[in-house]
């Protein structure tokens, strides 16, 4: 049994959402199963392998909120590892072979961010030399603010440059936005929203748009939602597996001779992970995303096709046994000759225990370039929880949530702020990327789907958000 200890600094905490991202990443990239044990002071992570690699762990920056990072690759020792320390570390070192990697490519970088990397480096080896454990941390703490403003900052600039530079050249990515209409509302009401090229309904909704002038777009689906929890009533009381794929392909196929022609994408099978739950085994999983393919690609009917995939950096695997990277599943879907025109990748960002923790912008970059080793154009599916109004200022006083929900990470006025900041970061970053062709916000409001609470980019009361202005901002 292979195990890593670190000593806590004495701020920190671990509740129950926090200890379940904590893992560990082997040289091949794919978290391992682990059991995350704290003893006063020192922390202790299991895996079944002995081998060396790089811990995730949360952190909360004071400018950045709560942010999941890494150490970089460590080797097993008895003796505990001052964790903010190797978290530091293993920050800059990330941010340093980035900054590199895009220097070699023509990036500008300022020399604020080189400032940045070198006061970071500063902090860092004044903590790593100090045998003090309150002073090595505080140092550490240093380097890591440092880092982390320094990688959103040289964010911001790649997602600018890259931008200009392809506007300039003529070769600027086509990327189209999407929203999805809500169940909960007219359909009307959802066609008349700006600034979107696509729409996302139901295949129930689009039976009812034969009388419906159309000025967008359409993408239909999913036939079935495979993640947790996604399984509609009518399908959990079809009966065993066999009367559920019956009915679904049974539904494709009546779905398919009545499509109407503003249907330009079909969404087949969303919420594939590489694991399975209680009511659609991961086996299931895919003998249903081939049945359906099949389905489609004998109706004859040309259009493209989309398959999605949640969890996309594979978090959910450190905390079960068995499963595989969803990256896998895409590969083994193709191999198999599926007719797939996108892979979707679903990032429901900021939720626990259906979502993913908020990540720094470089490690999206990471896990869209593992991606789009496939070949296959990207679709980013993407919500999160905020509740400030549109037009609202990022730094103004936002509105106060009195009730915190334990599905939210750090549910509190502030991480408002801090996700829209984060949005202005990551979104340029996605258009920039010569794989992603498209971005749908899964949710228009905040109640269309309980699993993920004010998720959407309208209230409930159909206010609009202020992320919805930042989405829209895209377009410019």
């Amino acid at each position: 049994m292979g195990e890593f200890k670190f000593r806590l600094p004495e701020s920190w905490t671990l509740d129950r959402r926090q200890a379940s991202a904590i893992h560990t990443v082997g040289i091949d990239g794919i978290p391992w199963p682990c059991k995350v044990a704290k003893e006063k002071d020192v922390l202790t992570v299991r895996r079944n392998r002995n081998e060396s690699g790089k811990t995730y762990a949360p952190w909360r920056s004071d400018t950045r909120g709560e942010l999941l990072i890494s150490t970089a690759t460590l080797l097993e020792q008895s003796t505990p590892y001052p964790l903010l320390t190797e978290l530091a570390r293993g920050t800059l070192n990330r941010l340093r072979n980035q900054i590199s990697i895009w220097e070699e490519g023509g990036l500008a970088i300022p020399n604020a961010i080189h400032a940045a990397v070198s006061e970071s480096a500063t902090h860092l080896g004044s903590s790593i030399l100090n045998s003090n454990p309150d002073e090595q941390d505080a140092l550490a703490k240093l380097s890591l603010d440092c880092s982390i403003d320094a990688i959103f900052d040289v964010s911001d600039e790649f997602g600018k440059q890259v931008t200009q530079f392809r506007r300039s050249s003529g070769e600027i990515n086509q990327v189209w936005l999407a929203h999805t209409i809500s169940p909960n509302r007219a359909l009307n009401q959802g066609l008349d929203v700006d600034g979107f090229d696509f729409v996302r309904m139901t295949f129930d909704q689009l039976a009812t748009t034969s009388n419906i002038a159309f000025n967008k777009r359409v993408i239909a689906g999913p036939f079935v939602d495979a993640s947790v929890n996604g399984m509609p009533d009518e399908l959990i009381e079809a009966g065993d597996f066999t009367a559920k794929k019956r009915l679904l392909v049974d539904n494709c196929r009546s779905y398919m001779r009545q499509l109407p022609s503003h249907a330009s994408l079909l969404h087949v099978i969303g919420g594939l992970n590489g694991m399975g739950h209680r009511h659609l085994s991961y086996p299931n999983q895919l003998d249903l995303a081939t049945s359906l393919l099949n389905e489609l690609a004998d109706s004859h009917v040309e259009i493209p096709t989309m398959v999605s995939f949640d969890f996309p950096w594979a978090e959910r695997l450190a905390s079960a046994v068995g499963g595989s990277h969803p990256l896998q599943i895409a590969d083994s879907l193709l191999r198999q000759g599926a007719q797939i025109s996108f892979l979707g990748i679903e990032i429901n960002l900021g939720y626990w225990p259906n979502g993913s923790m908020l990540r720094d912008p470089l490690q999206w970059i990471d896990m869209l370039d593992l991606w789009a080793q496939l070949g296959i154009p990207l679709i980013v599916l993407l919500r999160t929880p905020t509740w400030a109004p549109t037009g609202s200022e990022d730094g103004g006083k936002l509105p106060a949530v009195t009730q915190p929900d334990k599905r939210i990470n750090s549910f509190d006025a502030d991480s408002d702020a801090n996700r829209i900041r984060y949005l202005k970061t990551v979104l340029p970053m996605l258009t920039a990327r010569p794989a992603v062709q498209g971005i749908i916000w899964s949710q228009w409001l905040d109640g269309d789907d309980l699993r993920y609470p004010y998720g959407g980019l309208a209230s409930d009361q159909d206010v609009q958000k202020h992320a919805y202005d930042v989405l829209r901002a895209l377009e410019r």
